[in-house]
C-alpha cells in the first residue's frame, strides 16, 4: 500500500490542471556537497519523517519562501538548510529549477536548486523533527534508489560533472537566459 501512495503523491506533483492551481509559491534547495577522506564529493539527502506528507522519501534539503513577501530564494535556501540540518553553509552556484505540484493541484512550486558547501567541514547534522535520517552518497547512481527524478539531475551535476549520465539543457529557458529573483546576492 505503501508503494502505490508514494506513486501517487509522485504522479500529484509531476501532473496537474493549472485551472486548480490557487497559488504559486517559490521553494529553494540546498545540494550539499562536501568532500569523503579521499577527496570525492559526497551530496547530502535527507529522509522524510514517517508521519510527513511524503513519508520516508529521501531529498535535498529545501522549503517554501514564505517569510515575507517576496523572500529572497537564496536567504530561504540558507533558512531551510540551517532549520532541517542544523548546518551553516555558503551558497557557491545557481544549479536550476524544477515545477512541481502540491496541495492536491493548488499550489504550484518552483523550486530553485543550488550548489552549497560546508562552512566548516567538521559540522555533525542534527536533523528537525521533519525528517527522520539522512544519508551521504557519493555517486548519481545512488540517487536512482532515493530521490525524486527532477533532484537526479543536480545530484548527477554535482557529482559526475566530468562524467554525466543525464543529459540536460544549459540554460532554463527563461527570459534573456537569466533567473531573476533567485541570482541577487544575500546582503
Amino acid at each position: 500500500m505503501r508503494g502505490i501512495k508514494k506513486l501517487k503523491l509522485h504522479l500529484e506533483a509531476m501532473i496537474a490542471d493549472e485551472d486548480k492551481v490557487e497559488s504559486v509559491m517559490n521553494v529553494a534547495a540546498g545540494v550539499i556537497v562536501k568532500e569523503d577522506v579521499d577527496g570525492s564529493p559526497m551530496v547530502l539527502l535527507i529522509q522524510r519523517a514517517a508521519d510527513d506528507h511524503w513519508p520516508l522519501h529521501f531529498e535535498f534539503p529545501r522549503g517554501k519562501c514564505d517569510k515575507g513577501k517576496n523572500e529572497d530564494v537564496r536567504k530561504c535556501c540558507l533558512r531551510e538548510i540551517k532549520e532541517e540540518t542544523g548546518l551553516d553553509v555558503e551558497i557557491e552556484l545557481f544549479l536550476g529549477k524544477f515545477i512541481y505540484y502540491a496541495d492536491e493541484g493548488k499550489r504550484k512550486s518552483i523550486c530553485y536548486n543550488y550548489k552549497c558547501t560546508l562552512k566548516n567541514v567538521n559540522q555533525k547534522v542534527k536533523l528537525s523533527h521533519e525528517h527522520d535520517s539522512y544519508k551521504w552518497i557519493m555517486q548519481a547512481g545512488e540517487a536512482e534508489l532515493y530521490v525524486h527524478p527532477d533532484q537526479k539531475r543536480f545530484i548527477d551535476q554535482v557529482l559526475s560533472k566530468d562524467n554525466p549520465i543525464t543529459n540536460t539543457p544549459d540554460n532554463d529557458f527563461t527570459i534573456n537566459n537569466t533567473v531573476d529573483e533567485c541570482m541577487r546576492r544575500i546582503k
